[in-house]
């Protein structure tokens, strides 16, 4: 399952239902800071609210009685599924345990660290956002269990072609003929232009500290040794907003034919610019934008594919048009539709600090949040076991490491067995011999790490542990966004084996369903036919000319493209199949009697060839599939619904209940 979906799962899940099932909720006096208790398990105002807000505008009208009434069914319904599913122990199992860490590893990410970037690392990357520079390098890895000489050798080889490219070679040859970059052979060692926070941190410096024409030193970074070449630097020309025509193509024969198709449309939008929005509409293969009349996300340099990049950046106003530009995804047409500057600091803030937690920077703060998370809990540490430990540790390197457990052990139950103290929480030795068990070395193999490294680490994962506990009591949206997400994959995994896989692969219940619900599943008179659109500028009458005098059958389509559309692949769009009369705009006002038509919509040519009416009819079961699958999924998920209210017991308090419509309808 993916994380990125839970957010937007848990809300539907929780909404989606039109009509709430029926329940014996009975009235209670539970402690009157819970809201809801469902055996034994209780829900406050807190998280009622926090849900019920998310689904209401802020702007919106005061909440009515029937409204209020629905949501907080559908928030018992929601509270039902997850007593279940915790019931069933879908918490338990390792890969909820991973996926939920991930996800907290995530989302505690911006409220633990936002106040260790310090402004001047914030400003620094904006500074540099102000510039693109544009550079080539050439990369020597490591190999393999690199020993230190290894490292020394990759070094001075990095030297040696350093002093050759500031001698006079050429540097892009060198980057073909010694770079470790795969791409190196195609693009000879350029990466075009980028901004900041787009490279890792060592690769950015140096770039930004070179003058145009500039080779740096050797520059290590975790993919290897770089020599960098600074070739330009200029403004950064800051967002493009454009829409585009895409026409794909795989393999020669058809790369040639999506050559001449938008060769074509090309040519037509010369003669008439006019017709974008049209040509978009009909002949753009791009499913994601077409939709959106070609449109697709601003974007800056560095962040698209570079041909795309560099032929949008060339346009220069509005509305102009790109000549055909070829990339791997196929064809494409760009029409600029806007330009803005780099955005304001203040607006760009987020997206910095999002980039900075994931890049290096991170490191280069590592010590400031631990001494912040020691200011902030007043840490304080045992010095003389801290010692004790450390002779623990060196007594005991190179030997079992079961040997120094024993040592450790003996330590434990002597004196004072505090390690850390705080005025959040304290941590015994034993907490540290329990984190060293977990994440230290086996105790069947041989002690190879220092104390240091490994209280390092100890010490960190402690204080990070205790802020997140910290945040998680005191930080009401915190808390609120945590167990929204937890309770969000366990309705999905609950959801997925109670309702939709079974749904999917219940066919015997899915036929039994059917044979209950006959009446909901019928067609409407229907038509066989085929229907042409040209857009008000091409001429079809030699098509309709054609057509006019044609009987519908199975092969009609292909004859008509065959014969129309090989020298001129825009010409039309045909489309051939059975239509339900009443749910086609075009065929409900037809006289079905006569077999050809020619119709004018939305600056559209229409002819349509009408063959054989079909009576309204019961569908057959195979003719059902889509819409009863959905239809048996409602019908399981209403079932289980049905189930859990008579599985548990149910309480609400009423007056704390009234008190919260009250506050919602002022």
């Amino acid at each position: 399952m993916n994380l990125k979906h839970i957010y937007f799962l848990l809300l539907g899940i929780l909404f989606a239902s039109a009509t709430p099932v029926p329940d014996p909720i009975k009235e209670a006096n539970p402690p009157l800071d819970y809201l809801l208790k469902i055996d034994g398990e209780t829900s406050d105002r807190e998280e009622f609210l926090y849900i019920l807000n998310k689904n209401r505008q802020k702007d919106a009208a005061p909440i009515s009685r029937t409204e209020f009434e629905e949501n907080f069914e559908l928030f018992v319904d929601y509270k039902l599924k997850v007593k279940y599913a915790m019931d069933l122990g879908m918490h338990k199992t390792k890969a909820f345990s991973d996926e939920f860490s991930a996800f907290k590893d995530q989302l505690k990410k911006p409220y633990l660290l936002e106040n260790s970037l310090t402004e001047g690392e914030l400003r620094k990357a904006y500074s540099r956002m102000q510039e693109i520079v544009k550079a080539s390098h050439i990369l020597f890895q490591f190999p393999q269990n690199a020993s230190k000489e290894d490292s020394i050798a990759v070094f001075k080889m990095a030297e040696k072609i350093k002093a050759e490219a500031e001698a006079g070679e050429d540097f892009h040859q060198l980057a073909v003929q010694h770079s470790d970059d795969p791409s190196a052979s195609s693009n000879k060692g350029s990466l075009g232009y980028f901004t900041a926070l787009q490279m890792v941190l060592p690769f950015e410096e140096a770039a930004y500290n070179l003058k145009v024409g500039e080779i740096s030193s050797p520059i290590i970074s975790d993919f290897g040794y770089h020599i960098i070449k600074l070739e330009d630097r200029r403004p950064n020309p800051g967002q493009l907003h454009v829409s585009h025509l895409l026409i794909r193509s795989a393999g020669a024969e058809e790369d040639q034919m999506a050559f001449n198709k938008i060769n074509q449309i090309h040519q037509n939008l010369i003669e008439n610019p006019s017709q974008w929005l049209e040509l978009v509409k009909t002949y753009s293969e791009d499913p994601g934008s077409k939709a959106n009349k070609g449109m697709i996300p601003w974007f800056g340099v560095g962040s698209i594919v570079p041909e795309f990049e560099h032929a949008a950046f060339s346009l220069s106003k509005k509305g102009d048009f790109s000549a055909p530009v070829k990339t791997e995804y196929g064809y494409h047409i760009i029409r600029l539709e806007g330009a803005k500057p780099v955005p304001p600091f203040n607006e760009v803030l987020p997206t910095i600090k999002s980039n900075i937690l994931r890049d290096s920077r991170s490191n280069l703060i590592k010590d400031q949040v631990l001494a912040m998370q020691k200011a902030k809990f007043n840490v304080t540490e045992n010095s003389q076991l801290i010692n004790s430990l450390k002779n623990a540790f060196s007594s005991s390197s190179g030997r079992p490491v079961a040997q120094l457990y024993i040592k450790l052990e003996g330590l434990s139950n002597k004196g004072d067995k505090l390690i850390v103290r705080s005025e959040w929480k304290d941590a015994t030795i034993q907490d540290f011999i329990a984190y060293l068990k977990k994440e230290g070395p086996s105790v069947n193999t041989l002690l190879n790490v220092s104390f240091d490294e490994v209280y390092g680490d100890y010490l960190e994962n402690l204080l990070a542990t205790w802020e997140e506990e910290h945040l998680y009591q005191n930080n009401k949206d915190y808390r609120q966004l945590v167990n929204e997400y937890k309770n969000g994959m366990l309705l999905f995994e609950l959801m997925n084996n109670e309702v939709w896989q079974k749904a999917l692969e219940d066919s015997t219940g899915q036929r039994n369903y059917f044979q209950n619900n006959t009446d909901n599943y019928m067609w409407s008179k229907r038509v066989k036919a085929l229907i042409v659109k040209a857009i008000k500028s091409q001429n079809i009458s030699k098509v309709e000319s054609w057509l006019s005098t044609k009987t519908l059958t199975d092969s009609l389509s292909t004859e008509l493209k065959n014969r129309f559309l090989e020298k001129n692949t825009l010409l039309f769009t045909v489309e051939q199949k059975t239509f339900e009369v009443d749910n086609n705009e075009l065929l409900s006002e037809l006289d079905l009697n006569q077999t050809f038509h020619k119709l004018h919509q939305n600056e559209e040519t229409v002819l349509i060839v009408l063959g054989e009416t079909l009576p309204a009819r019961q569908k057959k079961y195979e003719e059902t599939r889509g819409r009863l699958i959905q239809d048996y999924q409602q019908y399981l998920e209403t079932k289980l619904i049905t189930e859990l209210k008579q599985k548990y017991t149910i309480q609400v308090n009423e007056d704390e209940k009234e008190k919260i419509y009250q506050s919602l309808a002022k």
